[in-house]
């Protein structure tokens, strides 16, 4: 997931910062002619070796059920207007001199000059978008490719660079988006032939933002030669016309709808497959547009005439994160778009790691309106809806802070109110999904929901196949295991079922689950210790260190699992182990930090930029840098290290669990399953976690369970309360199973009823009396009392 989830403030703090479009690397028409102001040409300006401009843009890819994505953002050719050679609208001489001075230091290779033109620069006041357009009209843009690809791995003047890339990125961005610009390339599109080449550049740059103009312009039936235009502008955007379209579609004049349908199916996208569908088959479109429709439809593949099952197959596309449904996956926010009946098509701007799950949603709407009994819709659009509301309360989105936020990212209804009101199935159902995508919160949100409308049957019953509450019981994250057994516990099944022998040992195993459990996957055995005791500095209790991902799983205990994996080796070592990581019972979940050297440090980020689970650090950087890397990785897989509070409330609800069970005389759990680790844990726990223990063991019937208590009583003198409580214990065992204790423990308890008096003496005279011990012995201390 996504690229996204850590933290949405900082995203948004940095919306600027966002990579444009590859294709302003791979498909721009340069126009550049040199400014008389630029520096004296240096051979160490533009060595013969020098290498290959990096992309400034999104590498893409082909998803399965998608084409192609083109790059965020379309290309676009450069104003023609570049040969000018004169400043930007609002830039001075000077500040187009200072930008001149950094492009010339970055190229031959002089950090502090880099570093004092950049910082003249700023200094100037200079905008974002002045930046950009000054880049843009004096035809600079390859060359600024070719300097910023140099100087973000340059000492001293690295992150200078970046942030200029950043503003530069951010301008060209803000300024292709700018409204009126739009609207005035739109009317050029009809103007000379220069006027038209000028304004295609602007609006493929524009992308998704220009297609309000160009549907207008498109609708428009006084001028047929910019509606021509229009239309093939919105061919040319390609994919990111087709949401803003699609959305429209329903709203539109019949013609308008033809014409859209028409544009849809050249363009190719499948995710236009439902919308055209669903207009195909209703009465009241007109008979041409139904055509056009139907015609549109089977250009893009499309077979099924089930509406709804392609909204939800779109919804589930959505659920997915598909790349090629993210417009900007690399901006911080991202348009929903809504057609108005005043103002026409509207974009309203959310954050981007909340993108797909609100198209899913809208997407589920609209199959379960026309089919309101699918299951799966209705499951979709609950896991979707779920997982939005978890990563709003973790980014703290305020959907009220705009009435327009509001209008997409707010429900009367919570999110829990649906999960919970849809029924167990529906949530068994989004639970497997969540499991599927590997998400540990989503499927805690699902757990949840699931304490609350799930009885024993529908828990432990398969549907479909599965039951993803009892596969959540094999799951690598602990506190998903810990939710599910929670919950199955609770419910007291009175049937066996899969799974079942785990639900026990893994309620005992919350007792002593305070660690956290790290491995160390590195080639040499100096590495492999140098790293642990690195991570054994940040809290990281225990750790597994071995040269590959089998070694490290072979020490492992059975049922044990990895909360944490640092990884350190070559690129494709570093592959194929993540590869292995996500189909490892013991590690599918747990965050990786890749320690990695400053040649693959950028390849693997690029390699994993779409994985939030895993942080690339380098390995000369600091400590504190490399506790940052681990709470990045941590922290999008759910945080490994559970506080002392969370530890504490896990250890209460699984005793608690466990006492339900002894009581109950479950016929599916067996409470001995817990028996070592609970005896384990009567002797380190403290405090009122000690007595409930000591309850928990009271209920097991066994003589280990019976004679630990004892032991423990006998050997907790110096706390009275305790001493008292751990006897009554005892006693409970006794009354529960006989006296099963060994007499050096029978001896013990009369030496220690003859040596004390008060509530000491009665808790153990208590015990003396359960265990069934002779009368007469009391009759002793009667007629001849300790003196």
């Amino acid at each position: 997931m996504f690229d996204s989830l850590h933290r949405l403030s900082a995203a948004v703090a940095v919306s600027a910062l966002i990579t444009l479009s590859g294709a302003l690397h791979a498909s721009a028409v340069v126009v550049r002619v040199d400014d008389p102001t630029d520096p004296p040409a240096d051979p160490a300006a533009a060595p013969t070796d020098e290498p290959a401009a990096e992309p400034m843009g999104e590498p893409t890819g082909e998803p399965a059920t998608e084409p192609q994505a083109e790059a965020d953002g379309t290309a676009a050719a450069v104003d023609p207007s570049a040969a000018s050679g004169s400043p930007a609208a609002g830039a001075t001489a000077e500040q187009s001199r200072d930008l001149d001075m950094v492009l010339h230091y970055i190229l031959i290779g002089k950090p502090e000059l880099v570093k004092s033109s950049l910082e003249a620069l700023t200094a100037s006041g200079i905008t974002d978008e002045q930046i950009a357009q000054l880049i843009d009209e004096r035809g600079l843009r390859e060359k600024v490719e070719r300097a910023v690809a140099r100087g973000r791995g340059m000492e001293g003047a690295g992150p200078l660079v970046a942030d200029f890339e950043s503003r530069f990125l951010a301008g060209t961005r803000a300024s292709s988006r700018n409204a009126l610009r739009i609207e005035e390339a739109v009317n050029e599109l009809g103007g000379t032939m220069r006027q038209q080449m000028i304004a295609r550049g602007r609006l493929l740059t524009a992308g998704e933002y220009a297609v309000p103009a160009l549907l207008k312009a498109l609708s428009d039936g006084t001028n047929p030669r910019l509606a021509a235009a229009a239309r093939a502008t919105l061919v040319d955007i390609k994919r990111l016309s087709v949401a803003p379209l699609c959305a429209a579609l329903p709203h539109l004049e019949s013609d308008a709808q033809r014409k859209v349908c028409e544009i849809l199916g050249e363009i190719g996208y499948p995710s236009a497959q439902p919308f055209l569908l669903k207009l195909a088959l209703t009465a009241s479109t007109a008979a041409d547009v139904r055509s056009a429709a139907s015609r549109a439809y089977e250009r893009l593949g499309g077979t099924s005439q089930d509406a709804a099952s392609q909204f939800t197959a779109l919804a589930r596309r959505y659920f997915d994160q598909t790349p090629a449904l993210i417009p900007y996956s690399r901006d911080a926010m991202n348009a929903v778009w809504q057609y108005d009946s005043h103002a026409g098509l509207v974009g309203i701007e959310i954050p981007t790691p909340l993108y797909c799950e609100t198209m899913a949603i809208s997407a589920a709407t609209a199959a379960l309106s026309i089919d309101p009994s699918s299951e799966l819709a209705l499951a979709t659009y609950v896991a979707a809806d779920m997982r939005r509301a978890v990563l709003m309360r973790l980014l703290n989105v305020d959907p009220a802070a705009t009435p327009e936020l509001a209008s997409v990212l707010s429900s009367r209804y919570s999110a829990e109110f649906f999960a919970t009101a849809s029924g167990a199935h529906i949530a068994q159902l989004a639970l497997g999904f969540a499991i599927d995508a590997s998400d540990v919160l989503l499927a805690r949100a699902c757990i949840a929901v699931l304490a609350n409308n799930g009885g024993a049957a529908t828990l432990v019953t398969p549907s479909n196949g599965r039951s993803p509450i009892i596969e959540c019981l094999l799951f690598a994250d602990r506190r998903v295991r810990f939710d599910a057994a929670l919950v199955l516990a609770r419910a007291l099944p009175q049937s066996s079922f899969a799974q079942d022998s785990l639900v026990v040992p893994i309620l005992g195993s919350m007792v002593q689950a305070g660690g956290t459990m790290g491995a160390v996957i590195a080639s040499t055995e100096e590495d492999r210790q140098g790293l642990g005791a690195r991570i054994n500095a940040l809290g990281v209790s225990a750790v597994t260190a071995g040269g590959s991902l089998s070694e490290v799983e072979g020490k492992l205990s059975h049922g044990q699992s990895i909360d944490l994996v640092i990884l350190q080796g070559s690129r494709a070592a570093v592959n194929d182990t993540i590869r292995s990581i996500r189909v490892s019972r013991a590690a599918a979940t747990a965050p990786v930090v890749i320690i990695a050297s400053g040649t693959d440090a950028g390849t693997l980020a690029i390699d994993f930029e779409h994985d939030a689970r895993v942080s690339v650090f380098l390995a000369s950087a600091t400590d504190e840098q490399f506790s940052a890397a681990i709470e990045s990785a941590v922290g999008a897989a759910g945080g490994i290290a559970m506080t002392d509070e969370e530890g504490m409330q896990y250890t209460e609800s699984s005793l608690a669990a466990l006492q339900l069970i002894a009581e109950s005389a479950s016929p599916v759990f067996d409470i001995r399953d817990c028996e070592s680790g609970l005896i384990a844990a009567l002797g380190s726990a403290t405090g009122a976690t000690r007595g409930s223990v000591a309850r928990v063991l009271a209920l097991m019937p066994s003589d280990k369970s019976q004679r630990a208590l004892m032991d423990a009583a006998l050997g907790a003198e110096a706390e009275a309360e305790m001493q008292q409580l751990l006897l009554s214990t005892v006693a409970t065992s006794a009354r529960k199973f006989g006296n099963l204790l060994q007499a050096r423990q029978l001896e013990a308890l009369r030496s220690l009823i003859a040596n004390s008096s008060g509530p000491l003496a009665d808790s153990a005279g208590q015990a003396f009396g359960a265990l069934g011990l002779p009368s007469a012995e009391v009759v002793k201390l009667i007629v001849s009392p300790a003196k």
